[in-house]
């Protein structure tokens, strides 16, 4: 098994050209947990060495392309990262990507209180707007992690606010049913 330890070896693979993220879960479950373990083979299979999700491991540090029993996620590591970033409980679990402008916050997708389906869902989103960009994008390594995020960031934006279309319009429609039903 790979893991990351130290700092130096987390610089080293920052050279790559790949995304680098954290998955960040509370523990209060195995569920979201066990959704993100059990998709690992689906999702190294769509990215490949486009993206590496850094997943806390029990024994220390991060374990990298490979998958974990749910035992093994590291959840003191996990909410250690969940303090230092502010992450609300309400928020997780999330993917973290890293901070690329001193002036931000860090820029995390929660999949709290998604399906299972909905979680691969995402994944496979995000997974695809990685992949075009690692085919297709610059090619210096952080140069492409800024282009994925902002561009994973306007992908979130315009879910959610379809989301809340949707929401709306079907509110919209129940009153409209009650009114005239």
């Amino acid at each position: 098994m790979l893991t990351i330890s130290s700092k130096q070896q987390l610089d080293r693979y920052k050279r790559q050209r790949a995304l680098i993220t954290l998955f960040l879960d509370s523990g209060y479950t195995q569920r979201n947990i066990e959704v993100v373990m059990n998709a690992k083979w689906g999702f190294d299979a769509h990215v490949g060495r486009a993206w590496h999700m850094l997943i806390p491991y029990k024994e220390g540090g991060y374990a990298i392309d490979v998958p974990l029993t749910k035992r093994s996620y590291g959840i003191h590591l996990s909410r250690q990262v969940i303090k230092e970033q502010g992450i609300g409980t309400a928020e997780l679990p999330v993917i973290l990507f890293e901070n690329y402008t001193q002036e931000s916050d860090y820029f995390y997708v929660s999949l709290s209180g998604m399906s299972e389906e909905e979680v691969i869902t995402i994944m496979g989103e995000i997974g695809d707007i990685v992949v075009n960009e690692f085919e297709n994008g610059r090619t210096d390594p952080a140069d492409f992690r800024f282009d994925v995020t902002e561009k994973v960031k306007r992908h979130v934006r315009i879910q959610r606010a379809v989301k809340l279309v949707k929401r709306g319009a079907s509110t919209a429609i129940g009153v409209a049913v009650g009114l005239f039903g």
